[in-house]
């Protein structure tokens, strides 16, 4: 079956489903993942930033007005951190999995709010827009590692007879976004074709440690969002002669997606059993949604919503000068970088709900059903302190 087909027929299928949502079943099925998975814990860079980044000094990027203008149904002066006009991947993986709210930002929270997380009452998130995998990644962001490191203080303050701690962990769905600044920080760092390979490598090992860390606190439900079609936005398209897709940064993309699924596979297999994990191909949902755009409902997918300049994407969104769209539910990216909620809406559809192509070995609404292994001794990982550097 060739791509386009693949496309148009998966994107049918998808829009099938998200019909289907709205019916009384449906709702009773998300209850039912709700009460399986019943904390979430997220991780990463600007796809899942919640509002960390609201709580760093400068340069930490921040998603200042009209980012978030859908997300408080235009509520004046109001700010929630996300990078897009609505909800983030984050929000909508929490609503599938029937939670009425996206974990919240940690930094975010009050003595109130803290004690709630330590007593299991809400998961959070750690994610922090700019950042990566690797921890030159990022200037004054969160990085993937110091994330982890206060989850792992958080875990340290959580009350074991409240929580049932071992359970509640390792049945709760950790979701991680990385890589995508990594390869910003690449071009930024001058690299060329020839430096590529032993950078993927670099980024992929550094990412199954990072993951390994996260097992070893407990993690035994993992969703990982791949590195999407960075080539194809809109900030990728500006310097492109004919505004078309950057090919030698989707292919950076592509390889370091295909070496990902390799090496965590082998590191389950051969270090991390009870694991059950999902790898969703942000990748290939984008370049079908471009491919098939109309079918799936958006008009269009090569200019930012929100921004200034050539394709509307020359400078970052929120800046002196730039507007914004609209017409936001008909557009595939908000600004030069970032999708749409209605791109991401239709994205955790594919990934809940699609076959092997959007997510891998399995998706992820079977990630939410499976049943997390607790036969594996995890007491003493979990309490091992705090998350040692890398």
């Amino acid at each position: 079956m060739g791509t386009n087909d693949r496309a148009v027929i998966s994107l049918v299928l998808l829009v099938c489903i998200a019909s289907r949502s709205s019916l009384g079943a449906a709702e009773t099925d998300v209850e039912q993942k709700r009460l399986s998975v019943p904390l979430m814990f997220v991780f990463g860079d600007s796809l899942v930033d919640v509002g960390n980044n609201n709580f760093l000094p400068p340069p930490a990027p921040r998603a200042a007005s009209p980012y978030g203008i859908d997300f408080h149904a235009g509520t004046a002066g109001a700010v929630s951190g996300r990078f897009t006009n609505g909800y983030n991947l984050a929000d909508l993986v929490a609503r599938r999995l029937g939670f009425k709210m996206s974990p919240p930002a940690y930094l975010s929270l009050t003595p109130v709010s803290k004690f709630d997380l330590f007593t299991c009452r809400i998961g959070a998130n750690y994610a922090s827009g700019g950042s990566g995998i690797l921890n030159t990644t990022g200037n004054g962001t969160l990085t993937l590692q110091k994330q982890i490191t206060l989850f792992s203080k958080t875990q340290a303050r959580m009350s074991w007879a409240r929580c049932k701690l071992r359970s509640m962990v390792s049945r709760s769905l950790f979701l991680v976004s990385a890589g995508g600044n990594d390869f910003s920080a690449f071009s930024e760092m001058g690299m060329g074709e020839q430096d590529a390979p032993a950078y993927i490598s670099s980024m992929v090992s550094t990412y199954v440690q990072h993951i390994d860390a996260l097992y070893k606190l407990g993690a035994r439900r993992l969703g990982i969002l791949d590195v999407p079609a960075i080539g194809c936005t809109p900030g990728s398209r500006v310097p492109m002669a004919n505004g078309g897709c950057n090919d030698a940064a989707n292919s950076m993309a592509q390889n370091f997606n295909r070496l990902l699924r390799l090496e965590v596979a082998k590191a389950v297999a051969s270090s991390m059993p009870g694991m059950k994990y999902s790898i969703a191909s942000t990748y290939n949902f984008v370049t079908d949604l471009m491919n098939s755009h109309l079918v799936a409902g958006l008009r269009v997918v090569d200019r930012a919503c929100c921004g200034s300049g050539k394709l509307n994407a020359a400078v970052m969104c929120a800046q002196p000068n730039t507007t914004y769209c609209s017409d936001r539910d008909d557009y595939m990216f908000w600004d030069m970088l970032h999708p749409t909620q209605a791109t991401n809406e239709r994205g955790v559809v594919a990934i809940f709900y699609g076959p092997q192509e959007y997510a891998d070995p399995i998706n992820f609404a079977q990630l939410a059903a499976a049943t997390a292994n607790d036969d594996d001794d995890i007491n003493t990982a979990m309490t091992a302190g705090v998350y040692a550097a890398i």
